[in-house]
């Protein structure tokens, strides 16, 4: 065998594992754009998270809240809420449990559970948020609608189960969420 010939098995060695080691980074590319479009997609994921706010003796200013919990940029598709809350005679409280993707953050319709209140003290109220309400909540917060302080009496808290989030076109919702609150308080 002459060098010609060794040249040229080397080079057309050379020349194909090149086109392979091409070809096959040209599927590797597709194959991760492809990942990178299927996560944008929603896709719901069990999670296991869980927080009790102790609220005991804090005060919340009138027109104001305190933020409880976020998932955000995930929107919430399965959790549940305990709130022990002050309340009137009637099992009716002052302040209001909000959630959404801020800034739009709605009051969420708690349930009284009777045997589990104090009635003229404090009341406990549950909610269950489910993917099939097509919940829009990133963001929970305890809201204080009334015109005066409200100093939260013992044994208040908020206890928040979440069991699964939704990512993907979600976050986007957020995002836009986020830039329509931006533009509305720059045009004012």
């Amino acid at each position: 065998m002459n060098i010609k010939n060794i040249i040229s098995i080397f080079g057309f060695n050379f020349i194909i594992a090149t086109i392979i080691l091409l070809l096959s980074t040209a599927n590797n590319n597709k194959n991760i754009a492809f990942s990178q479009h299927e996560m944008q997609e929603a896709q719901t994921s069990q999670v296991f998270d869980s927080v009790t706010v102790l609220l005991d003796g804090k005060s919340v200013p009138p027109k104001n809240f305190i933020a409880l919990y976020t998932s955000a940029p995930s929107k919430i598709a399965s959790a549940h809420l305990g709130a022990q809350l002050p309340c009137d005679d009637n099992g009716v409280t002052k302040l209001k449990i909000l959630g959404g993707i801020m800034p739009n953050v709605p009051p969420l319709n708690m349930t009284l559970d009777l045997p589990m209140s104090t009635l003229g003290m404090v009341c406990m109220y549950h909610l269950d948020i489910m993917q099939q309400n097509d919940s829009k909540i990133t963001d929970i917060a305890l809201q204080n609608p009334t015109e005066e302080y409200i100093i939260l009496p013992a044994m208040t808290s908020v206890v928040i189960h979440v069991s699964a989030i939704q990512t993907g076109s979600v976050e986007e919702e957020h995002m836009a969420t986020e830039e329509g609150a931006a533009e509305s308080s720059s045009s004012h």
